[in-house]
């Protein structure tokens, strides 16, 4: 049944909440799926979860939570996330998802949404109580400790049994989570959504998407993200289909699992940012997958960062032999101030792109367009119109509505959009004028009714769909004692994945004595800020507004216009110079490993004998750290090898191994 008219609608979302959704979806004979790989896969059907979940709200309940507290949810697993996640919700308790990775940006960022909430209690593992405890030691927040200790739910220790609760009243204008949108660096700043945001929010979704019932969905978005959580959890859930769910870890370590997966299961419904697209195709083994049958894909929701029209074709060719239509990737724009989803594109069109003059991309500016060719053109591609039951204008400084193809401010308006974020009123006075339009902080134009966006207005910088502070990021690198009295400037700039960091240095010495300064700025923003930096670029001074304000929009402009390509191709070539001296003189495998792993992530160090999913590095970085290895030693390793000898010393030996089989 295809949800296109009122009689429709009103039979598929007769429920206010989610939890009446889930009280109805119970009813029902649709399940989750949870994919933790090729052949292990565990089925919880709907009327299983809500049971489940009534148990472990007794156990909640038991802890000491009542219905209006906060849980912050650290969980190490999709099937645990869901179940407590439910929980909370039946009892009215309000749901805080956080990343639980092993980060101290992910430390950072839970004790300081712990520090703001009013009633936290957090469910985490031990280990992840122990990393916190450990974390709040060592960077001068041990008076914290006692607060964790007594408000942690340690997972291991619920022992769940027959006992159930009773689910709470709640109304549709409870609230049901807080997404904490932030990302891994600034203040904190908490979404407030309630259930009849969501529910507005989860109509439109299907609506816009032309969702049937006979449609099935599989995702590897993180649950803790808006997408993962909206679009791949909620949504399926309300229209009562089913769904499967793979981790992002699980797809980063083997990503044509996703692809496998979805020709078996016949999904019709998932989701990829840019950096799941590029991912598959650096991977993708035309012969190995020659089985896979993708015509049962209707669509692949992209967004959550800037939609590279490059890479959708580029995959469109890839796939095409598989039975993949040029129809399926569907470019979407949304955010958690809206619960998700603000603009869609036609559920059936192809990916549409403009060609635009990066000269005039000025608040104000008219757009102009230009040929594909032009020495200053910017691709930028077309994300729809606004959702129904949404407004979304493009504005001047004022709020009030400019005309098509010129640059302003994204503004959105509706009742799937926040009332507002947790307990901060300054911020709410900024970002909601009293008609009641939410800035949502993004910039862009209408061209030809359909919305395209250039940039952040506040400097937020996405990569790999996370947010960060430009400014915060500069702080981190200005603290280091390499960069002394020199200033550093954050932006985006086009990277194989998408958008890419690329840090400013403002520097007027020796070129081979910039290295260790771009080194050392690599290895903070990965470790304290858990980023990757593309270019760490040395420049003599800053573009800067009257009052004084640097414009790394204009930075961006002279990187891609190709103002630095000389120095950085000096700088690599001194790096590079520096890495042949010294493996020369220790020129083992083992050691050559060893200087792959410390230009990767030259904040950690690491022994030969040391599992590096131990240390907890991220899963960017093993990917990372296997493209040197393919340069290094061409078609000997695959991304699976390093689950497989998960240290430098076993990795080695097997390599040494091939080497020899080979000879």
């Amino acid at each position: 049944m295809q949800l296109t008219d009122k009689h429709d609608m009103s039979e598929i979302f007769s429920p206010l909440t989610l939890t009446e959704a889930l009280q109805h979806a119970a009813q029902g004979d649709k399940s989750i799926t949870y994919i933790k790989g090729k052949n292990d896969e565990v089925t919880v059907s709907y009327a299983q979860l809500y049971q489940r979940a009534l148990c472990l709200l007794y156990q909640l309940q038991q802890a000491g939570m009542q219905q209006g507290d906060e849980l912050i949810l650290l969980a190490d697993n999709n099937e645990q996330f869901v179940d407590v996640f439910w929980a909370a919700l039946l009892g009215g308790i309000i749901a805080v998802p956080l990343s639980a990775t092993s980060q101290n940006a992910a430390y950072k960022r839970v004790l300081s949404v712990t520090q703001k909430l009013h009633k936290p209690f957090i469910w985490a593992s031990a280990s992840s109580l122990q990393n916190l405890l450990q974390y709040a030691d060592t960077h001068q927040l041990a008076q914290m400790k006692p607060l964790l200790e007594k408000q942690t739910l340690i997972a291991e220790h619920i022992q769940v049994d027959r006992n159930q609760a009773t689910p709470a009243n709640i109304n549709p204008q409870d609230t049901a989570f807080i997404q904490f949108s932030s990302g891994s660096t600034g203040e904190p700043k908490g979404v407030v959504l309630s259930h009849h945001n969501l529910m507005t929010n989860i109509r439109s979704i299907l609506i816009g998407s032309a969702a049937t019932q006979d449609d099935v969905s599989l995702s590897w978005m993180p649950l803790t993200h808006d997408m993962g959580i909206i679009g791949f959890h909620l949504s399926p859930l309300v229209l009562n289909t089913d769904v499967y769910l793979m981790s992002p870890e699980l797809f980063v370590r083997r990503p044509n699992l996703w692809l496998d997966k979805i020709s078996e299961k016949r999904a019709t419904v998932s989701a990829s940012p840019n950096f799941g697209y590029q991912h598959i195709l650096k991977y993708f083994n035309a012969e190995k997958q020659a089985h896979l049958d993708l015509s049962c894909l209707r669509l692949i929701f992209n967004g959550a960062e800037q939609i590279s029209a490059t890479l959708c074709a580029e995959f469109n060719q890839t796939l095409k032999p598989f039975g993949f239509r040029d129809t399926v990737i569907f470019p979407v724009y949304g955010l958690a101030e809206a619960s998700l989803a603000a603009a869609f594109t036609e559920p059936t069109a192809k990916v549409q792109s403009i060609f635009v003059n990066r000269q005039q991309l000025q608040l104000g500016d008219h757009i102009a367009l230009v040929a594909a060719d032009d020495a200053d053109s910017l691709e930028l591609v077309l994300l729809g119109t606004a959702v129904p039951e949404t407004e979304l204008i493009v504005a001047d400084d004022a709020g009030k509505a400019l005309p098509e193809q010129t640059l302003g401010h994204v503004l959105i308006r509706g009742e799937n959009v926040t009332q507002g974020y947790y307990d901060n009123a300054q911020l709410n006075a900024e970002t909601i004028n009293q008609e009641g339009w939410l800035d949502t902080g993004d910039i862009g134009f209408i061209y030809q009714k359909q919305l395209v966006l250039t940039g952040r207005f506040k400097d937020l910088i996405i990569v790999n769909g996370q947010n960060y502070h430009a400014h915060d990021l500069e702080q981190l690198c200005e603290a280091l004692p390499e960069i002394g009295e020199q200033k550093a400037a954050a932006c985006t700039i086009p990277g194989n994945n998408g958008e890419a960091l690329a840090i400013f240095v403002t520097y007027k010495g020796e070129l081979s004595d910039f290295i260790p300064i771009a080194n050392a700025i690599r290895g903070a923003l990965a470790k304290d800020a858990g980023i990757e930096v593309a270019e760490v670029i040395p420049v003599s001074a800053y573009p800067k507004t009257t009052s004084g304000k640097v414009q790394r929009f204009i930075l961006a402009n002279h990187y891609i216009a190709g103002e630095y390509a000389d120095t950085l191709a000096k700088i690599k070539q001194l790096s590079r110079s520096a890495t042949v001296s010294e493996q020369s003189a220790s020129g083992s495998i083992e050691q050559q490993l060893m200087q792959i792993c410390k230009e990767v992530i030259p904040e950690r160090t690491i022994a030969p004998e040391d599992d590096l999913f131990e240390i907890g590095i991220s899963s960017l970085s093993l990917t990372q750290i296997h493209e040197r290895l393919d340069q290094l030693f061409p078609d000997q390793i695959d991304l699976t090898d390093l689950f497989d000898y998960p240290s430098i010393a076993q990795l080695a030996a097997f390599l040494e191994q091939n080497s020899q089989k080979e000879g």
